[in-house]
């Protein structure tokens, strides 16, 4: 590579660097065409890219930009996860692909400039999918509501059970037929009186 290409590859790993949400960096040795292809496509899905970079420059571009926890890591051949979405749904494909994929091991990362272990990226792939998580939540806002909703069908319940409860006590003992009559009694009078008017 001639130096001024050079100088540009680093300026573009730098940006790439720069721009992510955040990096994993894995070895890819042994994969073959078609299987990085297809890491490539299960990766696009997740709003993430896997590029293949040249150990030295991505090194020098990682120092230049203050990235230094991630210069231990280039080392072999190293590809770069490149992820600019949703962390969580990238973790899961590569956590996947390297279990599908011996040849492809998962060396470290970083998220928001701070780095990222090997076990940090896993318990990253173990969370559940942001729907799922989002649900959970609008499901824990809802069982209050639900509870009130039940207590309040119950308490109603239970006064229309009393009242009715109470009712049918009036009725055995013949207080409901008297005042049926009674106001009967109120009905005709005032029906009589209208009329002489």
């Amino acid at each position: 590579m001639v130096r001024e290409d050079k100088v540009q590859a680093v300026k573009d790993l730098e940006e790439l660097f720069q721009s992510a949400n955040s990096l994993v960096l894995a070895e890819y040795r042994g994969l073959t065409v078609s299987q990085q292809t297809q890491l490539r496509r299960e990766l696009k899905k997740a709003g993430a890219s896997f590029n293949v970079v040249k150990m030295t420059l991505a090194k020098r571009a990682a120092e230049n930009i203050g990235l230094d926890s991630l210069t231990e890591y280039f080392s072999g051949p190293t590809g770069v996860t490149v992820i600019e979405s949703d962390p969580v749904e990238a973790a899961k494909v590569l956590k996947e692909f390297s279990k599908d994929n011996e040849a492809f091991v998962i060396k470290g990362g970083l998220m928001d400039s701070e780095p990222l272990s090997v076990d940090q990226i896993n318990i990253l792939a173990n969370i559940e999918p942001r729907d799922v998580l989002l649900a959970k939540i609008a499901g824990g806002f809802n069982a209050p509501l639900v509870k009130v909703a039940a207590g309040t069908k119950a308490i109603i319940s239970k006064a229309g059970y009393a009242l009715s409860a109470l009712v049918d006590k009036k009725v055995s003992n013949g207080e409901v037929s008297e005042v049926n009559e009674s106001n009967n009694d109120d009905v005709t009078s005032d029906e009589v009186s209208n009329e002489e008017e």
